[in-house]
């Protein structure tokens, strides 16, 4: 098994425990351990042969014991044992937007069902809301959640596909058949939820290229196979594309495959991407019709080709912008690494700050921070900072918005703070009304400098809770409080379309990785991608400012 594999056992099993509603804190070991592996820059395999899964933070005896049998049977007596109590189709549950481990359980032990199909057919049959506890609110949530589920059609989240995307293409790169390759589609659009992954090849020689993708350890089946391309499934079963041209037709090929649909037909206008034979960049292309070079993020047309037309198209954020990270959690609450590992970390990605944001105590199962161990925690960095060398850590909190729109903690503990993110971690059923005033409380509360995971939506599980984005926004510009851009890939959140309404009312965007693990500052990645497709420049983002520029933006709000 790949480290994948067993990282998603391990989520699967916590899922099934908290299912059965067990130890919280056992369900809390096993996403740590996966999230550790999901992570992990190294081969399992390598690792078990030199005895070194002690060495694996979040790794206890028990899951140590799980993970060698899965990497030596591919599979686990443990996982079996779940899944002859919980049916694995009862996992399916979960995938609905707005379904939790609690609802999975009450319908599956009181209607025995355990597929989707089945749980469409009950909500539609109003068996739902005979069972104690749901209602027809939960009908309705589930007959609204599998639209969404269909509608996604598929698709995996960019976290998933990207990765096997990009080792596909290093895989192409090394044949001495492949000329130039590149991620196309929209995947190298960086957008949150692809259904594919496409991949553009130049060669003299199709033939081999395409033995070369039969013979691909991650090819599980191919589909279809024409004189210029191959399609099939690879791992995860995700279905992939690879488009063969000759190398003098490689760039207008390039800007033609990696627009969407509307881009396409916009840009070209019926012209035939081959009349582009012999150039020697997408830049050429772009000035062969007469217009400025548009980035891969924007060619969706939203109104980039007038923009390019006219010679204005905005520098738009790069990792090279990124002076810090403002939203990381330690082990002080539920991070998995020190906050001296973590600094080392963000120095070698070149970062000058970043801002430690554990969560706060309302969050007890996630080791939320007393205001007690908020200070003790703060005097730890205080005596950091006095032996770092161009490198600042600042302090912050992840503090919780309560039902209510105050906060987990008092004023006086916050002001005190360098970064206070706020943000929602419960109650996300509340109605439209009330939850728009919750989160606009916070936003004018002076202390809140950014407002984290603003919609609360988990990609293809959990769709964004109902707010005034209207509200919201008129709100933060006002009070000149921040929204973040949560690089992980299962949210990005907020959206390309928010992050571009941010920028034309002036709101700042802080890109942040809501890193739980050290590997995690990595993700920001994502975070970019779905800034650049939001159309942000760098002056629109709040960690690309250096250290005292910063810190005086957030005394002052933003304020002149």
């Amino acid at each position: 098994m790949t480290n994948r594999e067993i990282a998603h056992t391990l989520d699967r099993i916590a899922d099934l425990l908290q299912i059965k509603d067990e130890n919280p804190f056992k369900i809390a070991a096993y996403r740590k351990a996966a999230d550790s592996i999901y992570h992990l820059d190294e081969d399992l395999h390598l690792i078990y042969q030199h005895g070194r899964l002690n060495s694996l933070p979040g790794i206890g005896k028990s899951i140590k014991s799980i993970i060698e049998e899965l990497l030596e049977k591919g599979s686990s007596e443990y996982y079996e044992s779940l899944i002859s109590d919980i049916p694995e189709g009862v996992l399916d549950f979960l995938k609905i937007p707005g379904l939790g481990h609690k609802t999975a359980r009450l319908i599956y032990e009181y209607l025995h069902i355990d597929n989707l199909n089945d749980l469409l057919k009950a909500a539609q049959d109003r068996k739902i809301r005979t069972i104690p506890g749901l209602g027809s609110k939960t009908e309705y949530n589930i007959k609204k959640g599998m639209d969404l589920l269909q509608q996604s059609g598929g698709k995996v989240t960019l976290g998933l596909a990207l990765p096997v995307a990009e080792q596909f293409k290093d895989y192409l790169k090394e044949s001495p058949y492949v000329e130039t390759v590149s991620l196309v589609g929209s995947i190298r659009r960086g957008k949150p939820l692809v259904s594919d992954i496409d991949i553009l090849v130049a060669s003299h020689d199709f033939t081999s290229v395409k033995n070369l993708i039969k013979d691909y350890r991650a090819v599980r089946e191919i589909l279809e196979e024409g004189p210029d391309f191959l399609a099939g499934y690879a791992d995860w079963g995700l279905r992939f594309e690879i488009i063969l041209v000759q190398p003098q037709d490689y760039y207008g090929a390039l800007v033609w495959t990696t627009g969407s649909k509307e881009f396409r037909n916009r840009l070209f206008a019926g012209k035939d991407p081959t009349q582009f034979k012999g150039l020697n960049s997408e830049e050429e292309v772009f000035q062969d019709l007469h217009l400025s070079f548009i980035p891969p993020e924007m060619r969706e047309n939203k109104g980039e080709i007038e923009l390019a037309g006219q010679g204005v198209i905005p520098e738009l954020v790069d990792f090279t912008h990124i002076k810090g990270d403002l939203h990381i959690h330690s082990d002080w609450s539920d991070g998995g690494a020190k906050i001296q590992e973590t600094v080392s970390q963000a120095c070698s990605l070149g970062y000058s700050y970043i801002a430690i944001t554990d969560h706060s105590k309302s969050l007890t199962i996630s080791g939320g921070l007393s205001e007690e161990r908020l200070a003790q925690q703060g005097r730890v960095i205080d005596a950091l900072n006095q032996e770092l060398q161009d490198f600042q850590i600042l302090k912050g909190i992840e503090v919780d918005i309560l039902k209510d729109g105050s906060l987990d903690f008092s004023d006086e503990i916050l002001e005190k703070l360098d970064v206070v993110i706020a943000s929602v971690h419960s109650n996300f059923k509340l109605d439209r009304d009330r939850q728009t005033d919750r989160i606009i409380q916070a936003i004018k509360n002076p202390h809140v400098d950014i407002i984290g995971h603003l919609s609360g939506r988990l990609l293809n599980r959990r769709s964004g809770y109902e707010i005034d984005l209207e509200q919201v926004l008129e709100a933060a510009s006002v009070h000149k409080t921040a929204l973040e851009i949560n690089s992980h890939p299962d949210r990005l959140d907020v959206d390309e379309d928010t992050a571009r309404q941010a920028r034309e009312l002036g709101i700042k965007i802080a890109i942040n990785s809501d890193a739980h693990h050290r590997e995690d500052l990595s993700l920001l990645h994502y975070g970019i991608l779905n800034a650049r497709r939001g159309w942000l420049q760098p002056g629109d983002v709040l960690n690309t400012m250096e250290y005292n520029s910063l810190v005086a933006y957030l005394e002052n709000k933003g304020s002149d």
